[in-house]
């Protein structure tokens, strides 16, 4: 029994760190649609 909690701990404390990046993950590909958008409005200046 004590085991099992001590895995499903760690299994939590995985979930914790997989969402996490998961979370960094997505503020980077909102950091980078930001910048496509900003780099296209740019080019639509220049046309």
């Amino acid at each position: 029994m004590e085991q099992r909690k001590c895995e499903n701990a760690d299994d939590t404390k995985q979930i914790v760190d997989d969402t996490k990046q998961i979370v960094d993950d997505t503020k980077q590909i909102v950091d980078d649609t930001k910048q496509i958008e900003d780099d296209t409005k740019q080019n639509k200046r220049r046309q």
